[in-house]
């Protein structure tokens, strides 16, 4: 087991121990087990996956003003992936934090265990200061699809498996200046400026729409945003803009003078339940067409960050969902590519089996012109049965 892993450990078990001496103590326990089958068919081969993921939640409030939180991801994979992608342990076991909390206890071909702490940080509290150090979450985006404004903690769409997304080790300081207003300082631990990201928001509501505006340094670029949220009648308006420019080069940005990303949408929910959410996307410096674009994974190895989000010039999207009856919900998403001829179909359903428990039926089916013959079609199809218990 990796040193790093070990020593995190050992903290976790004496904040656990004091925790327990502490007269005033609160601590809470909760998370889930989900077990997912994954069938996959590449170039007409079939490949099974099954994947068992349990996840634990802790959280610690000692008074009114401190906060601890510890959050695990434990992953048993077994199946095709294991046996037969080379290096394949190396993918599950990666993430672009800068402590390394992850291990494959078990690393075979018949099966990877691996074990992430994927949320460390203490959170203090006082009037209208907020500070939070360590591994979390820090969430600018206001999309649901693509969020350009996500520069510390990238996810792709595809990985719909990991709902709470990647975190990043870092250092966020709020100060909240109104009911709908803040300005926030963030700063991600790295081991070079390729990886490192500083950057600070403001938060203001004006004309009925929350409004934010980001400026800072972002893996060598000098990084400027701004997006909103609000309403056009009775639907829901949102958009994000990021532009990049190259200040010293790094392995992120050596291919662009600058760079710019936007996403906009427009969502309704209908009074029977039917929603409907449509976005577009653009990236200045992508393909309109490239070769095989689709990128599958949020956190894989490498310099994955939120300039790799799509692939292509533009993408549009589209969401439909719908509540058939109390116990069964359904919808399909779709994402197009102007410009090129890859499309992406995604229909999921969720049953309530009963309470705290559902399985889910999720389908992934990625259109292209195929890299090995050249002809339109199914490039990759998957379908997932998912059976989730919350606790």
């Amino acid at each position: 087991m990796k040193r790093s892993f070990l020593i995190f450990i050992g903290i976790l078990l004496s904040i656990a121990t004091f925790a327990q001496e502490s007269d005033e103590k609160k601590i809470t326990f909760k998370g889930y087990l989900k077990n997912m089958g994954s069938f996959n068919y590449f170039n007409d081969d079939l490949w099974v996956e099954d994947l068992t993921h349990n996840r634990l939640n802790f959280a610690w409030y000692p008074n009114e003003n401190f906060s601890a939180f510890v959050e695990f991801r434990n992953r048993l994979f077994v199946g095709n992936f294991v046996r037969d992608i080379p290096y394949y342990n190396r993918i599950v076991d990666s993430n672009n934090d800068y402590f390394d909390l992850s291990a494959n206890l078990i690393d075979n071909k018949s099966a990877i265990l691996n074990v992430m702490a994927d949320r460390v940080y203490i959170q203090w509290n006082k009037n209208d200061w907020e500070v939070k150090l360590g591994r979390q979450r820090i969430n600018w985006g206001v999309n649901l699809a693509w969020n350009p404004n996500d520069w510390f903690n990238a996810y792709s769409f595809f990985d719909f498996d990991y709902e709470e997304r990647p975190g990043s080790d870092a250092l966020r300081i709020s100060k909240y200046t109104g009911v709908a207003s803040s300005i926030e300082v963030a700063a991600k631990m790295a081991e070079d400026i390729d990886r490192f990201v500083g950057a600070a928001m403001w938060r203001v509501n004006r004309w009925n729409y929350d409004m934010q505006f980001l400026a800072g340094i972002a893996q060598g670029d000098l990084a400027l945003g701004t997006g909103w949220a609000g309403n056009l009648g009775k639907a829901g308006f949102k958009g994000e803009l990021s532009y990049f420019i190259p200040v010293t080069e790094t392995s992120i940005n050596q291919s662009y003078d600058g760079l710019f990303l936007s996403a906009i949408s427009i969502d309704y929910s209908f009074p029977n339940t039917f929603y409907l959410n449509g976005s577009v996307m653009y990236n200045s410096v992508a393909e309109v067409n490239p070769v095989f674009g689709f990128s599958f994974v949020g956190a894989r190895p490498g310099n994955f960050t939120v300039r790799n989000i799509s692939n292509y010039r533009w993408s549009s999207f589209i969401q439909s969902s719908y509540q058939f009856t109390p116990l069964f919900h359904g919808g399909l998403s779709a994402i197009a590519y102007p410009g090129s001829n890859a499309f992406f179909a995604n229909p999921a359903f969720t049953f309530s089996v009963k309470q705290n428990l559902d399985l889910d039926v999720v389908g992934q089916l990625f259109f292209d012109k195929s890299p090995v013959s050249g002809n339109y079609g199914l490039v990759a199809q998957s379908g997932f049965v998912r059976l989730k218990w919350s606790f």
